[in-house]
C-alpha cells in the first residue's frame, strides 16, 4: 500500500471519534469557504458586482425575489438613475419591501411571482425568516406557513408593461430559478437580456435543476457563465466537480453585451 492509500485509510478511520468529527468540520468550512459560501453580499463579491455594472449606467433592472428591498436599495447608491422593477409575492414581505422602498426614485414593485405562466402556486413562507421563503419547503426555515400568490411570466410581464430590453436580471428565488427563467424564453431567445445573476444551492436537490442545466440552458442561448467570487468572475467551463449544492451565486452575460464582461475582470 503506497504512502497516499495509507494516509486516506488512516483517515477513514478516525470517522466515528472525536478527532475524525473535528477533521470533517475543519474540512466542510474551509471547502465552503474556497466555494465562496458567504452571506455577507460585501465580502462574497456580490455588492462588486453591482458598484462594477453600474459604471454602465443600466437602465432597465429587475430584481425577482426581492425580499425587503436590500440589493436594490445597494444598486441604487451607485446607479440611482435606473429603472428597477421588483417582485415580492408574500403580502407580510412585500408590507416591508414597500416600506424599504418609499425614499427611492424609479421603483416599480410588484406583489406577484414571476414564473413560466399566468396563473397562481402555493409558497412556504417563514415569517421569521422571510428570505427562506420558497415553492420547496425547508428545513433552514422554521414555523412555516402555506400562501398562495399570483403568477406571470416574465416575457408576458415586460410585454404588458412595454419593455423591450433589461439590463440587469438578478433572480434569488430559493429554488424557482427555473421556471423564472422559462417565463424569458423570448427575451432570453433574442438576448435582450444583457446579464442574469442567479443562485445556486442545496434548493437545486428540491428543483432537479441542477448547476449542469443551468450551464446547458445559457449556453443555449449564447450566453456566457461565471460564478462570482469577492475579487473576480470564474469564467471556467462547467465540471462536474462544481455540482456541490453549496450556496454560490454566478452570473449568465449575452454575447450582445461583451462590456458587462469586460467590466467585470
Amino acid at each position: 500500500m503506497n504512502l497516499k492509500k495509507s494516509i486516506f485509510n488512516l483517515i477513514t478511520l478516525q470517522k466515528r471519534n472525536f478527532f475524525g468529527k473535528s477533521l470533517d468540520s475543519i474540512s466542510t468550512s474551509i471547502r465552503n469557504a474556497l466555494e465562496n459560501k458567504m452571506n455577507d453580499n460585501e465580502l462574497s463579491g456580490e455588492y462588486r458586482v453591482v458598484r462594477k455594472l453600474a459604471e454602465l449606467k443600466p437602465k432597465i433592472v429587475f430584481d425577482v425575489g426581492a425580499n425587503i428591498g436590500i440589493w436594490t436599495q445597494e444598486l441604487k447608491k451607485y446607479a440611482p438613475d435606473s429603472i428597477v422593477y421588483l417582485f415580492e409575492p408574500i403580502p407580510d414581505t412585500f408590507d416591508r419591501l414597500i416600506q424599504n422602498l418609499s425614499v427611492l426614485n424609479e421603483v416599480h414593485p410588484s406583489q406577484i411571482a414571476l414564473s413560466n405562466k399566468l396563473g397562481e402556486f402555493e409558497m412556504n413562507y417563514y415569517p421569521n425568516q422571510s428570505y427562506f421563503s420558497s415553492i420547496y419547503p425547508t428545513s433552514l426555515g422554521k414555523d412555516g406557513i402555506k400562501v398562495k400568490v399570483q403568477t406571470i411570466s416574465g416575457d408576458e410581464f415586460c410585454f404588458q408593461n412595454s419593455i423591450e430590453h433589461i439590463n440587469i436580471l438578478k433572480i434569488d428565488v430559493e429554488g424557482a430559478e427555473e421556471k423564472v427563467l422559462e417565463g424569458f424564453q423570448g427575451f432570453l431567445e433574442n438576448q435582450k437580456i444583457s446579464m442574469v445573476q442567479f443562485e445556486y444551492g442545496q434548493h437545486s436537490l428540491d428543483s432537479k435543476f441542477l448547476l449542469k442545466d443551468f450551464y446547458t440552458l445559457f449556453e443555449n442561448y449564447g450566453y456566457k457563465v461565471g460564478k462570482i467570487y469577492p475579487n473576480w468572475i470564474d469564467w471556467s467551463a462547467y465540471d462536474l466537480s462544481m455540482e456541490n449544492f453549496i450556496l454560490s451565486n454566478f452570473i449568465a452575460v449575452s454575447p450582445k453585451a461583451e462590456n458587462y464582461s469586460e467590466t467585470l475582470k
